[in-house]
């Protein structure tokens, strides 16, 4: 009787001790089926990401611009009153946008070369680049241009909030330019309102020439005609 005593003992420890393990085991078991239920029995709620012409275009329209897209692939629209255009490449994150037009200056005026120090001193300290080329070799007329590659995504800031920031950093580029032009005894003509045309977006730069304004001094423009 002793030794059946023994090992009925023996076995109730023996129990005891894996009991723990095995209610582990079972809650394990028990937790991975009701995951394995939810997997297949719950729908995907993340929202898909939009493509990168998608997300162009969707927050431009949240902005109140009327994106179009030209010959080109590139989006063009209207910002503050002013053309710009972007250009992009599916899936990948990165956009390069364009402020085209935005000054002229006439290839003979003396204030050319001043202009061209002014734009490389406001490159060094800004991420917005101002380049200028005539449309054509040989062309008089010299047209002033910015451009900023960025990375855009819906993740990390709000894409309307980049874009407007962006953008407006463009104006600030822009006024830098013409105020150093101004200080250096230059100032800018007024686009005469008579002469505005319709805004067509052809092929290339010229679908915005029409809508540059002359960096020019009128006092110069007269001493160069006597």
């Amino acid at each position: 009787m002793n030794n059946i005593s023994d090992i009925t003992i023996l076995v109730a420890v023996l129990a005891l001790a894996l009991w723990p393990a095995i209610i582990v085991y079972l809650s394990w078991r028990r937790e991975k089926k009701i995951i394995s239920c939810l997997k297949n029995e719950t729908p995907a709620t993340k929202t898909p990401k939009l493509s990168t012409e998608e997300l162009i275009v969707s927050t431009l329209k949240k902005m109140g611009c009327n994106p179009e897209k030209n010959e080109e692939g590139n989006i063009g629209f209207m910002y503050q009153g002013d053309d710009f255009y972007l250009s992009f490449q599916e899936d990948v994150p990165f956009v390069m946008i364009w402020y085209p037009w935005w000054g002229t200056i006439n290839a003979d005026n003396p204030v050319l070369p001043y202009l061209k120090e002014v734009i490389n001193a406001v490159n060094i300290s800004s991420f917005i680049t101002t380049v200028f080329m005539a449309e054509n070799e040989g062309d008089k007329e010299i047209g002033i241009h910015s451009h900023c590659h960025t990375f855009f995504t819906e993740d990390g800031l709000e894409p309307e909030e980049h874009l407007k920031l962006i953008l407006d950093s463009f104006f600030d580029t822009r006024n830098a330019i013409k105020e150093n032009i101004d200080k250096l005894g230059s100032a800018i003509s007024e686009e005469d309102e008579g002469t505005k045309k319709e805004r067509v977006i052809v092929k290339g730069f010229s679908a915005y020439k029409e809508n540059s304004k002359p960096i020019e001094n009128k006092q110069m423009e007269e001493e160069k005609k006597k």
